[in-house]
């Protein structure tokens, strides 16, 4: 009994020594993780991959100095992996031989807030990433559901913030013109304008529509033709101008604004059915169900095809 346990610790220790053996013959690489200061990173995962060796793979993390070593490692062509929360991974090959190995340092580099990469770390200095990227999605989730004023104030302070969030200004003058503060929207869509010219075509239209709802019928026409006359001019700024000489009465003006509007999208309901108003106006039943008819074709189930429809049914 005593001889087979000493058998079995002689072939425990052989074994021992044989895998010392090993690991000394081996290939040894050591170094360390630092981060862009040059501070030591703790915990980093050294991974190192060889397919023809083995093992094929060795996993390391570093301590809290930042170093690792591996030993016993085959020699040949190793492709050794830094991976670390918060940091890009990094990556080389190295040709491992026998013994020693030099040291290999790798230097991270740090992953940025996408909101930092956008504006830039001075523009950020001082201020949570994360936080403003909250109350950016906190902003514009009320503003897509309708709550304007929850929504004008995020904006309003992410704005006094971040000055350079001046594209806020468009949401703000918007937000604004749902609550009828149109003042205030003017003065948000002429700043935007003002930090960003080539916004300009964009928000002569909605510096227009809001001089319509303030019943400055005179501003508002000024704004459109200037919308309307610039490459920016959109079927939006034609049908507006249609609405503006519509509410002043002048019927025939409307009229040619509404058929630009129509040239300019011949598949937009709007105008067409603003067209068969104006034929009712006139008195010309026939020319009003033709309108009507085509908004019903291209339009069936929008609120202009309903009336469409209805009125249709009424007509003689």
């Amino acid at each position: 009994m005593r001889s087979h346990v000493l058998s079995i610790l002689v072939i425990t220790l052989v074994a021992g020594t044989l895998a010392q053996t090993a690991l000394a013959q081996g290939g040894r690489l050591n170094g360390v993780v630092l981060d862009e200061a040059g501070n030591p990173i703790e915990g980093a995962m050294i991974i190192a991959e060889n397919s023809e060796a083995n093992p094929p793979r060795y996993e390391q993390a570093t301590d809290s100095l930042g170093r690792y070593t591996m030993l016993g490692m085959a020699s040949g062509a190793w492709v050794v992996t830094v991976e670390v929360e918060g940091f890009h991974p990094n990556s080389t090959t190295l040709r491992l031989r026998q013994g020693d190995n030099p040291p290999m340092a790798f230097d991270m580099v740090r992953i940025k807030h996408p909101l930092v990469v956008a504006l830039g770390e001075e523009a950020l200095e001082g201020l949570d990433p994360d936080q403003i990227e909250q109350d950016l999605t906190d902003g514009d989730a009320a503003y897509n559901s309708g709550e304007w004023q929850v929504a004008l104030d995020k904006y309003a302070s992410l704005l006094e913030s971040l000055p350079i969030l001046n594209d806020l200004n468009v949401q703000i003058g918007k937000a604004n013109f749902e609550l009828e503060n149109y003042e205030d929207a003017i003065a948000a869509f002429e700043q935007a304008v003002a930090s960003d010219p080539s916004l300009e075509a964009e928000l002569e239209t909605e510096i227009a529509r809001t001089r319509m709802a303030m019943g400055d019928f005179d501003a508002a026409s000024d704004a459109l033709a200037t919308a309307a006359s610039g490459d920016g001019g959109s079927r939006e700024d034609l049908y507006n101008l249609g609405e503006l000489e519509f509410a002043k009465g002048e019927i025939d003006t409307a009229a040619g604004w509404y058929e630009k509007a129509s040239a300019a999208d011949p598949n937009w309901a709007k105008p067409l059915f603003k067209l068969a108003l104006v034929a009712l106006n006139r008195g010309d039943i026939e020319t009003a169900k033709s309108f009507f008819a085509q908004v019903i074709e291209k339009e069936p189930n929008s609120e202009e095809g309903a009336q469409a429809q209805a009125t249709l049914a009424a007509l003689p």
